[in-house]
């Protein structure tokens, strides 16, 4: 029963989100391949091992087969979206893929800070993510459909000031961006600045993925 409820869930994954999400591709591989060697292979091998000890052969390579395919399942999925996400290109903004980008992101101290954009099928979104031992971690989440987004440009901050506030995460740890390109956004509410590695990438990336979703809203 729990494998079967198992797979039943990792059915509604892979329907709902993996098509359109190469980063999900080798974790939903793995998952898959897993199901089945729990449900079947593992099974099935245990059943014909323990009714004969005199026919083991063709159950060891059938076994032993299920686990090589399994792996090169993993590494295909693994390859495929390397290829397609590596380089990233701004054509993929036309593509209708869930996208993730880099975002340079630093603290004013020792701690370890995660960040990226999501790009979406009708909105772009960021998290940030501040890294900390036991439980004190700090996480920011923003999200702006295309529908309220008005521009993104791309813009380049100054060596001076080196270091300037950027966001501010729970608790009010400040985030301070580097010297380098960033992206501007401006919405109907709001501008958010994010810095990022290559601006013109981000931007015309944006700006093809806000044309795919006007085409698909008219």
């Amino acid at each position: 029963m729990p494998i079967a409820i198992a797979a039943l869930a990792l059915r509604y994954w892979l329907r709902r989100q993996t098509p359109l999400d190469p980063s999900s591709w080798l974790p939903a591989a793995f998952l898959v391949v897993g199901v089945q060697q729990l449900s079947i292979s593992i099974p099935a091998y245990g059943i014909a091992t323990s009714r004969t000890l005199d026919a083991l052969t063709g159950p060891a390579v059938l076994f032993f087969g299920s686990w090589a395919v399994a792996v090169a399942t993993c590494v295909t999925a693994h390859r495929a979206g390397r290829v397609l996400l590596g380089p990233l290109v701004a054509e993929l903004g036309s593509a209708d893929l869930r996208l993730t980008l880099d975002v340079r992101a630093a603290v004013n101290g020792p701690e370890l800070v995660s960040a990226q954009i999501v790009v979406d099928r009708d909105r772009v979104e960021w998290t940030v993510y501040l890294h900390a031992g036991r439980g004190r971690g700090s996480r920011l989440d923003r999200s702006v459909p295309f529908r309220d987004l008005i521009r993104v440009m791309r813009v380049t901050l100054p060596v001076v000031p080196e270091l300037r506030p950027w966001t501010v995460l729970p608790g009010g740890i400040t985030l301070y961006a580097q010297a380098g390109p960033a992206v501007l956004l401006t919405s109907i509410d709001d501008e958010w600045l994010i810095p990022v590695h290559d601006s013109v990438l981000v931007t015309e990336l944006l700006n093809r993925r806000r044309e795919l979703w006007a085409l698909g809203t008219n």
